[in-house]
């Protein structure tokens, strides 16, 4: 009962994505937990946290493991291990010309 609770504990946590932003910066990571091929929660962890990503961002680096099956690491990842992505950059300021234009009356 209790490896039971620590492993599925393992799986809740390792299995996230978010979104962290400042006005002029961003960081998005989404991260899988692997178990004999098996990936949870499951899907491309690099295609969750691109799909995160803000409007008009701008990559910095995006930083990745291994998630194929040509190299050792890559077999051994998937065997057991952890996927995950994260994706830092900058978020571009929205041109004045598309800012929303009001006018006041009185």
């Amino acid at each position: 009962m209790k490896s039971g609770l620590i492993l599925l504990s393992v799986l809740l946590i390792n299995g996230c994505s978010g979104l962290r932003t400042t006005d002029s910066t961003f960081m998005a990571h989404a991260e899988n937990f692997n178990f004999l091929f098996l990936q949870i929660p499951g899907g491309d962890s690099q295609e969750r946290a691109m799909a995160l990503m803000p409007e008009r961002a701008e990559i910095d680096t995006l930083i990745s493991t291994p998630d194929d099956m040509t190299s050792f690491l890559g077999v051994l990842n998937r065997i057991i291990g952890l996927d995950y992505t994260t994706i830092n950059g900058r978020i571009n300021p929205k041109p004045v010309d598309k800012l929303p234009q009001t006018s006041f009356e009185l």
